[in-house]
């Protein structure tokens, strides 16, 4: 049971909710956590709030209650998880008078992030209200002890599991490859932007195919890497976040050309994202018209340092070669020119696009004219139509070979007139009347008024003829008919047409026959040839009318051979078929369109879970159990598998079960006895459990322990560095004042202290000093705000001097500091700072102007004093060993100072 008294807050709060309800309670103010029932104690009738059953009574109870048991709301978090209530009581309606607009789905989002900081999980439905530990479930008087025991300034630090990569050479590989190139509007280039000043480009990354991200480098701040042929200094590169890869040009050669540098981190996600974050600090989207450069300055001759602008290059376009015009194109991709000037010029280089692609696509142009050449090639096709038709005509009796003979006269005859009228545009105006009407372009009807009724008749006579033997005629030869038909002129368009109508009905009665046959040829084969054919006859251009009977007949016999062959398949199942084979069979039997797979779904469900138990067996036994990355493995990779959850729920409870206690083993030996270790020994071991993979409960306990020694000791030190400086200041003879504040770091870590004794404090800390690390505690606060908020003024930790001003907010490391001064002078009156790299910063003070000078002075001594205590450095370097001379974890880099590596951005070289 936990007993905590309600804050002036939560007491109206409550007291509100009890007027609302019209409850009979006499509240007390306080309120008991007891198992899974949150209590408003009364001083006769309670109020009861019960998490299981979702109800709201009131009851006589009698509480036995201590008054040294009773503790204070005074923790945010603890508040928060008491206020909880009002939202999830009042969303299932129990609270009369209360009403909650949020879905269930919007509160369960809610509890969790209230939740989070003290890990726990909330489950809230219409139901139920649950809460969860490392996957076991919770009381509410659990959360409540959770919340009392959270610290609440506490920082949250990275996610300490991170690995620290692959070993990698740093040094860029020479490489020819071909980079496709896309059209991107402006908004597809806003998207999908990767940060470190990289942005998206129309070129594709020659592994995937997804569009790259390019980064510029302003002159004097090129990118430095090593290649075979030596430093190069780099003016712009790309790379591909999903392939792990950089590429840049080689010295004065474009990208487009496909001349490059590569470096691959492969499947090394870490190592490529801090080596991106490395490229990028010096980068910038701004255009800039210079190569790649070797440091040495060596460059290849009569290449020009200085480039045309865009304009001047666009004014000659219609003169440049393909080749020109696609490296100016590739230069425009790669930023050489600025945005302005690519939007002046886009008109052009459009039209410039589509004149070249028109050039490309377009063969040489046919003469008009017909030439004497092209007369001869007539001659000779109809030459070897007549002998072709001779040879078919063979046997056939004397009038019929007349009869074809004196058709294909009358089709070269056509011919001839036809080249004779196109011809005879090119002649002079002096024609004979006839001649001069089929040039001005006559239509058929009044061509045909022209034409005598005996021609024509005899033109009837010829086409009746040859539709006597249009079914033993080729396609070409009804092709050919066609198209005499299509540009008759000796008839009615109306007979025309007729004609026409009867030589479409024959080739569509010529192609339903081809595909009848077709189909009865495939009657007996399998479903996926009966598809085919199908597909086939339906996306054949014939009337629906011709084709429906023949579709319709074809999709029954479709069917029927479905469901034999799906009745086969199943029934030929091996009872030891593996995973894979299964999904294959699934796969095939989704092929059979129209089937129903419901008699074999029992069969297919029972399959389906012994492939999948065998497999899991199969991996497990196969698989190395030896350390806890060859479980966690073993674990992923059955995850990735996607099993039935029942089935593979019982293997991941075995895997958790020994990794935990192989967890709890290295956690154990690590920490040790936590009450004799110095701050050093506590970091270290407080870093290597927050960076180690362990479970997120155990490493929660853990850190937690730890927490409590090393706030321990960090307020100790907090506390002898305030009486420090305290003594100083007065020994100083500097006047105390309502401006300065001391953190009361003792009465802090007992939370004995007022709010009034903190409140200017903590609305520093978060306004100009929110990125203080873990266990940086304030020493000195200087108010100037005028309202006393203190938004303005200083902060002095053990590890940096924070100020803020009306203009601008800062930070300054305490080991980057040479020395603080004052200046007493009219016009430049004040406290500065004076950097190691010559840098001087005024900062904001409170003492009279008659002080200044030593007050200064007692600062400038008392930082030295910091920088000469190591365990009042940055916490980073607490943790490990101290190197004059750093090895870089990740490509070997020797360097000094600093926990970066200036090569390859490795981020935990302290």
């Amino acid at each position: 049971m936990i007993v905590l008294k309600a804050d002036s807050e939560l007491k109206m709060t409550f007291e509100r909710l009890i007027k609302t309800m019209h409850a009979n309670v006499n509240w007390t103010g306080l309120f008991v956590a007891l198992d899974n029932y949150l209590i408003l104690q009364g001083e006769v009738r309670s109020l009861f709030f019960h998490f299981d059953s979702r109800k709201v009574a009131e009851n006589i109870v009698d509480l036995p209650i201590k008054e040294d048991e009773i503790k204070d709301t005074d923790e945010a978090a603890v508040r928060d998880v008491i206020n909880m209530i009002l939202y999830a009581f009042g969303k299932w309606g129990t609270i009369q008078g209360l009403r909650v607009e949020k879905n269930t789905e919007q509160l369960n989002t809610l509890f969790g992030h209230v939740l989070a900081g003290i890990y726990i999980e909330p489950e809230y439905t219409t139901q139920y209200f649950r809460f969860y530990h490392a996957g076991k479930r919770i009381t509410y008087e659990d959360v409540i002890q959770a919340a009392l025991e959270a610290k609440e300034a506490v920082q949250k630090e990275e996610e300490a599991d991170e690995e620290q990569g692959l070993w990698h050479k740093v040094e860029w590989k020479m490489a020819h490859t071909v980079f496709e190139r896309t059209e991107l509007s402006l908004s597809e280039r806003a998207k999908g932007r990767i940060g470190n000043n990289f942005y998206k480009v129309g070129y594709r990354c020659p592994k995937c195919k997804g569009n790259l991200h390019m980064i510029m480098y302003p002159k004097g701040k090129e990118f430095r890497i090593e290649t075979p042929e030596g430093v190069v200094l780099l003016a712009k590169a790309c790379t591909c976040a999903a392939c792990h890869r950089f590429y840049t040009p080689r010295p004065w050669k474009l990208l487009g050309d496909g001349d490059i540098y590569l470096m691959d981190f492969e499947e090394d996600k870490k190592a490529y994202e801090d080596y991106l974050e490395l490229m990028g600090r010096n980068g910038e989207h701004e255009a800039n018209s210079r190569y790649n450069e070797y440091e040495d300055g060596r460059k290849p001759a009569g290449v020009e340092d200085e480039q045309q602008p865009l304009e001047e290059l666009c004014e000659d376009l219609p003169e440049y070669s393909d080749a020109d015009f696609e490296e100016l194109l590739n230069k425009i991709e790669e930023g050489f020119f600025p945005e302005s000037s690519i939007a002046a010029c886009e008109p052009a280089i459009q039209e410039e696009k589509k004149r070249h692609k028109k050039l490309k696509s377009t063969p040489a142009s046919d003469q008009d004219e017909v030439t004497d050449d092209e007369e001869e090639q007539d001659e000779s096709k109809n030459r070897h139509a007549e002998k072709q038709h001779g040879n078919e005509s063979a046997g056939e009796s004397g009038w019929k070979r007349n009869e074809h003979k004196k058709q294909y006269e009358d089709a070269r005859q056509d011919e001839t007139e036809r080249r004779h009228v196109k011809g005879s545009r090119y002649e002079s105006d002096s024609r004979q009347p006839h001649e001069a009407g089929q040039i001005s372009g006559e239509s058929s009807d009044e061509k045909y008024a022209q034409v005598n009724n005996a021609e024509a008749q005899k033109v009837r006579e010829t086409y009746q003829a040859k539709f006597g033997v249009a079914d033993r005629m080729s396609e070409r030869q009804l092709s050919e008919l066609k198209h005499q038909l299509m540009h008759e002129t000796r008839i009615s368009p109306e007979e025309r047409k007729q004609y026409l109508d009867m030589l479409e009905e024959k080739e569509q009665d010529r192609k339903l026959a081809a595909l009848n046959k077709k189909a009865e040829s495939c009657a007996d084969k399998n479903y996926a040839v009966m598809r085919r054919v199908y597909d086939e006859i339906a996306e054949e251009k014939l009337p629906q009318e011709k084709k429906q009977n023949l579709l319709l007949n074809l999709k029954q016999k479709m069917q029927t051979q479905a469901e034999r062959e799906v009745a086969e398949l199943v029934g030929k199942m091996p009872p030891n078929m593996d995973r894979a084979r299964y999904h294959a069979l699934r796969e095939k039997l989704k092929e059979y369109e129209g089937v129903d797979l419901t008699p074999y779904q029992e069969r297919l469900e029972s399959q389906k879970n012994l492939a999948e138990q065998q497999e899991i067996k199969n991996m497990i036994r196969q698989s190395r159990k030896i350390t806890r990355d060859d479980l966690t493995e073993l674990k992923e990779r059955l995850k990735e598998k996607e099993f039935e959850p029942g089935l593979v729920l019982p293997y991941f409870e075995q895997i958790e079960n020994k990794i935990r206690q192989m967890d709890e083993n290295e956690i154990a030996e690590i920490t040790g006895d936590p009450a004799h270790m110095s701050f050093d020994e506590g970091m270290d071991a407080y870093q290597k459990i927050a960076e180690g993979p362990y479970l997120p409960d155990l490493k929660d306990n853990a850190l937690e322990l730890l927490s409590r020694r090393l706030s321990k000791i960090k307020t100790d030190e907090c506390e002898q560095l305030v009486n420090k400086l305290k003594n100083e200041l007065e020994e100083a003879g500097i006047t105390e004042s309502q401006k300065h504040y001391f953190y009361p770091a003792r009465k802090v870590l007992l939370k004995q202290a007022a709010p009034q004794e903190t409140e200017v404090i903590d609305y520093a800390m978060a306004s100009y000093a929110a990125g203080n690390g873990l266990f940086e505690y304030p020493i000195f606060v200087v108010d100037t705000s005028r309202n006393n908020s203190g938004k303005e003024g200083i902060i002095l930790t053990p590890e940096h001097l924070y100020y803020s001003t009306l203009m601008t907010s800062y930070r300054i490391d305490v080991p980057s500091i040479d020395e603080i001064t004052a200046s007493t002078g009219l016009l430049n009156r004040g406290v500065y700072v004076t950097e190691k790299n010559g840098k001087k910063t005024k900062i904001p003070y409170a003492v009279e102007n008659k002080q200044l000078t030593a007050y200064a002075g007692v600062l400038n001594e008392f930082i030295h004093y910091l920088q000469e205590k190591p365990d009042s450095r940055n916490i980073s370097y607490l943790a490990k060993e101290k190197h004059d001379t750093i090895c870089c974890f990740r490509c070997g880099y020797v360097y000094k100072g600093g926990n970066i590596c200036p090569k390859c951005g490795f981020k935990n070289n302290a």
